[in-house]
């Protein structure tokens, strides 16, 4: 074969494989996925290592955007008591990806938070005890709230 045939064909072959070489292959050799937050890697192992599995009522995760077809939502869940009364986070992973679910009681209200694993807060949701649930519009209280429930667990999380 001439020089230069050789040369355009090693000079395309090069071409072709150069954005492969761009690729991040550690997905599809099953290597380990982490999310944005090692702290939240981290409570989801506490979960999965000391929770109890439970089910949910459909009717605050609907709201919060996940459903399982009007049926109770497969959670596992752990749960603490602090000085602002008794904390549950819920690990749901319905929708094929970690969430979290935090929530506690003020008086005869139940207040929730869906959170990814980066511990942004998604959707804040309250259910009266006597009522229907509704999703929390007031921002600053939805995300102060929020904020008092995190803390509560990044005092628990081990390695912090």
């Amino acid at each position: 074969m001439p020089r230069g045939v050789f040369l355009r064909r090693a000079f395309l072959g090069a071409g072709l494989l150069l954005p492969l070489g761009a690729c991040q292959t550690s997905d599809l050799f099953g290597g380990r996925r982490t999310t944005l937050s090692p702290r939240g890697d981290r409570l989801v192992r506490l979960i999965q290592n000391t929770g109890k599995d439970n089910m949910m009522a459909p009717e605050v995760p609907a709201l919060m955007g996940i459903t399982n077809e009007g049926r109770d939502i497969p959670v596992r869940q752990l749960a603490g008591e602090g000085t602002g009364g008794r904390f549950v986070v819920s690990l749901v992973n319905i929708r094929k990806i970690h969430e979290f679910i935090f929530h506690r009681r003020q008086g005869d209200v139940l207040i929730l938070h869906l959170s990814d694993t980066a511990f942004a807060r998604l959707r804040s949701v309250r259910y009266p005890r006597d009522g229907k649930p509704s999703v929390i519009t007031d921002v600053a209280f939805a995300e102060s709230d929020f904020q008092q429930q995190i803390a509560f667990w990044f005092d628990r999380i081990p390695g912090r």
